[in-house]
């Protein structure tokens, strides 16, 4: 008898196995390295990356079963180069994979489907920061959640940019990673 009530739910789990038959739910993170060290510096430059997630092995694995953005960060180092004006910094993404040098039209300004994403993180003059996860989820805009997860469901390709949001602005981002953890399930 105690044979019987190991073969039974054996039996039903080489099935459901042989059927393809399992329902499945996870969390995957994707992360994309960025140029290192990334400096902007100027009035009004921009340096973007784009990233296509179809390049990352666990996203095309899954893109079938993606159900929501679960958290995202952009991790690393960032500098306020100058020595005497305090920074504030943005990231900025287009749905496109585009390549705007300035912000000023005909550049990112002028792209009506840009959305800003993260910030403002500020920094006094000279100063450093190593974010962490928590801060920089916090600095997450809901509009850049949205736009990314709409993203994320879609073709998986996008760009993004960092600015100052000052006439002239010269910072640095060290040991840079963009990281979204993606909720899937079948």
């Amino acid at each position: 008898m105690k044979n019987m009530r190991l073969i039974l739910p054996s039996l039903l789990l080489a099935a459901l196995t042989a059927s393809g038959c399992f329902l499945l739910s996870g969390q995957f993170t994707v992360s994309s390295d960025l140029t290192d060290p990334l400096t902007i510096s100027g009035s009004g430059v921009l340096v973007s990356e784009q990233i296509d997630l179809n390049t990352e092995s666990d996203y095309k694995d899954h893109k079938s079963d993606l159900k929501d953005l679960v958290d995202c960060a952009f991790l690393g180092t960032f500098k306020n180069n100058s020595t005497t004006t305090a920074l504030s910094i943005e990231v900025w993404m287009t749905p496109a994979l585009t390549s705007y040098t300035t912000d000023a039209p005909p550049g990112l300004s002028a792209d009506p489907t840009r959305v800003k994403v993260w910030g403002p993180l500020t920094l006094a003059a000279n100063e450093s920061k190593k974010i962490g996860w928590d801060e920089s989820s916090a600095l997450f805009t809901k509009a850049g959640k949205q736009a990314l997860l709409t993203e994320v469901k879609g073709d998986g390709s996008f760009t993004v940019y960092a600015k100052g949001t000052s006439a002239t602005y010269n910072f640095t981002l060290t040991h840079g990673v963009a990281v979204v953890v993606i909720d899937a399930g079948k």
